[in-house]
């Protein structure tokens, strides 16, 4: 039986909010990994009550961003193992090869309108906002595998997709990579279209080892310059109480 009661509608709305601030702290380094910290002090930090607050950290739970211990100290961030993010990598890699194949031989082909109307568009009206690139790249990727017409390939890959989605966003913060973004996806998109399949293939292995690369250097460069600053008063993301 659950531990979380059932809340109002106003009460939820405020554990939603609770939620994307946490998950905020958490992908920019504010709450470390490997950090534990308790309800009560997490509820005057967030300036909230326990109940839509213990309703978020079950969230957060579910979704890998926090290990839920005993004691006082009960909640954890989950520790940052780069390994375990390269073999998702790799997994990922594979589902999405394997649809390439699938979509290059399909017939009818299918529906990537979405996916053409927002990558392969002039420069000036490119999209530069780092959180809408960073959705827009995952639809992308879902599109692949769910095209290909595996519903369990799809699932799996979603779940992947939930995993990495702490480092993978950290990959739109410079202007330069979503550059390179919106080039590396419209190569792939033409060479897809015109169902070049090995092309495809090594143009989606070119762009997710670029990718993860990047992630790599800037995750290490974001825990270190996060370290240097562990010395100072702890700002939690803005957000509504």
């Amino acid at each position: 039986m659950s531990d979380v009661t059932p809340l109002q509608p106003e009460k939820s709305s405020l554990a939603e909010s609770v939620h994307a601030r946490i998950r905020a702290d958490i992908y920019d380094f504010r709450m470390m990994p490997g950090d534990r910290h308790s309800e009560s002090e997490l509820a005057t930090r967030y300036g909230v009550s326990r109940t839509p607050l213990r309703l978020a950290l079950h969230m957060l739970a579910r979704e890998g961003y926090l290990n839920k211990g005993d004691g006082h100290a009960a909640w954890q961030v989950r520790p940052l193992d780069l390994d375990y993010f390269e073999d998702l990598y790799d997994l990922r890699v594979n589902l999405e090869l394997i649809a390439i194949r699938r979509i290059c031989k399909s017939d009818p082909f299918p529906d990537f309108s979405a996916q053409r109307d927002f990558w392969l568009v002039a420069e000036e009206r490119r999209n530069l906002d780092g959180a809408a690139v960073a959705r827009a790249d995952e639809a992308l990727h879902a599109a692949l595998v769910a095209n290909a017409g595996n519903a369990e390939m799809a699932r799996v890959h979603r779940d992947i997709t939930e995993r990495i989605r702490v480092i993978r966003r950290l990959d739109f913060i410079e202007e330069a990579r979503i550059v390179a973004a919106y080039e590396e996806h419209a190569r792939l998109l033409r060479a897809l279209f015109a169902r070049k399949q090995e092309r495809a293939e090594m143009l989606l292995k070119a762009h997710i080892d670029a990718s993860r690369a990047e992630i790599r250097h800037l995750t290490l460069h974001r825990l270190a310059e996060a370290g240097r600053q562990r010395s100072q008063p702890f700002i939690p993301a803005q957000g509504k109480p």
